[in-house]
């Protein structure tokens, strides 16, 4: 087995990043949002920050308070709606939000890491680049000298920031690509395959058998035992492979050059209401249970916040303004997760015969602490300071806000005259 030296690579990529840099009268700034005790997440957010001051590019560095989903939501929100701020990068976990509301708040136009649907899509079609694990190791095979073209993978995990995204990146290079999401020591025979990638996360979980003699494997996933930085695979599964990405000093540090390239083109993205797709999507399902013909609510509350966040994210008004707007709306979509999930405890209960009443009233407040939401909002676009050619935007954002809020307070009224 010999250990993978990607610092040609690295050095290559590094090269083109300071040509991207270079002459830019404003230099690119990176916001960074890392969770109180995410110590693996830390390794990554360094390994950016240092990257990103050698190249000149500016980092914002934020770090939230572990297990606060408010204090996190609003550090977002306000990285998001600077206007000096060109992308940024949530690093995960955060164990306060799920990465599906994460990637509600995070506009298209600055998803350096390309979670948000919007994002991802574009990746897809081949308008923008992937996610940067994906883009590191399509970039890693290729400098193997590897047709990806012509090359069988198996990976091993199938997450939604790690093997999902790569399986999905090799695939549209024409690669073929088997995946496994779990046990697989107990697969045989093994598909077929060149190149093997593990992006697990778990220290040393791939067994040795699972190494085909003399293949190439690419150790994605890391994890912290002890202090220290280790990769999926073990010494002796590492030693049944021709060539292998150490873990640290690997598909890591690759991994940030990547992102800090994809930082380098969203300035070429326009936000608009590709921008807000993600938030529109996550509103209407958290919405569902209660409309789930799709009708006036969901459209209603969706509509407004397509139209305030497009508004808010192209502003060039004072960015504690668009930040306190912005965190009006995140307050807005946390109550549109506490009424999803009010209103699931009801339904259980009506099925079991179960304090209903209690959970009727749980149920019953919700509505009305959305409308308060909109109503906060409705009152903040009314006053934000807009350019001419905005203008528009903001009042179309006032009416639709308007009849969002109306269109809740008559879901709550029906709903409190139901038997």
């Amino acid at each position: 087995m010999s250990a993978v030296d990607l610092t040609p690579l690295g050095d290559q990529l590094r090269s083109d990043l300071e040509r991207r840099c270079a002459g830019r009268r404003r230099p690119f700034r990176l916001g960074v949002l890392v969770e109180e005790g995410n110590v693996a997440g830390g390794s990554f957010a360094r390994s950016l920050e240092r990257e990103s001051r050698a190249a000149g590019i500016e980092v914002d560095h934020r770090v939230a308070p572990a297990g606060n989903a408010d204090e996190t939501l609003l550090i977002l929100d306000q990285l998001v709606l600077d206007p000096t701020v060109t992308g940024v990068v949530v690093v995960q976990p955060v164990s306060s939000l799920p990465p599906w509301v994460v990637a509600a708040h995070l506009p298209a136009s600055k998803d350096v890491e390309a979670i948000t649907p919007a994002a991802l899509a574009a990746a897809a079609a081949g308008r923008r680049r992937g996610t940067p694990v994906a883009e590191a190791c399509l970039a890693t095979l290729q400098h193997l000298g590897l047709e990806v073209s012509r090359t069988s993978v198996l990976l091993i995990g199938h997450g939604a920031t790690g093997g999902r995204p790569i399986a999905q990146r090799l695939l549209a290079a024409g690669a073929h690509v088997s995946v496994v999401q779990h046990d697989v020591d107990q697969l045989d025979p093994l598909p077929p395959s060149e190149v093997l990638i593990s992006a697990v996360g778990i220290a040393g979980v791939i067994p040795p058998a699972v190494v085909r003699e003399g293949c190439t494997v690419l150790d994605v996933g890391t994890s912290m035992v002890e202090g220290s930085l280790r990769g999926d695979l073990g010494p002796e599964a590492s030693a049944r492979a021709a060539r292998v990405t150490p873990v640290p000093g690997g598909i890591g540090r690759i991994t940030s050059v990547c992102a800090l390239l994809s930082l380098t083109e969203l300035t070429s993205l326009q936000p608009g209401p590709v921008a807000s797709w993600s938030l529109l999507e996550t509103v209407a399902r958290l919405l569902s249970p209660r409309d789930p013909a799709g009708g006036a609510a969901a459209a209603a509350i969706t509509g407004a916040l397509a139209a305030a966040l497009d508004g808010l994210c192209r502003m060039h008004g004072p960015a504690d303004e668009i930040a306190g707007s912005g965190h009006t709306a995140a307050q807005l979509l946390l109550a549109a997760d506490r009424d999803r999930r009010a209103f699931g405890d009801y339904q259980r209960a009506q099925r079991q015969g179960n304090e209903v009443a209690a959970a009727r009233q749980a149920a019953l407040a919700t509505p009305g602490e959305i409308g308060e939401r909109l109503a906060e909002l409705e009152a903040r676009l009314r006053e934000l300071t807009t350019t001419p050619s905005l203008d528009l935007d903001r009042r179309l954002a006032v009416q639709i806000t308007t009849a969002a809020r109306e269109a809740v307070q008559r879901l709550q009224r029906e709903f409190s005259e139901q038997a």
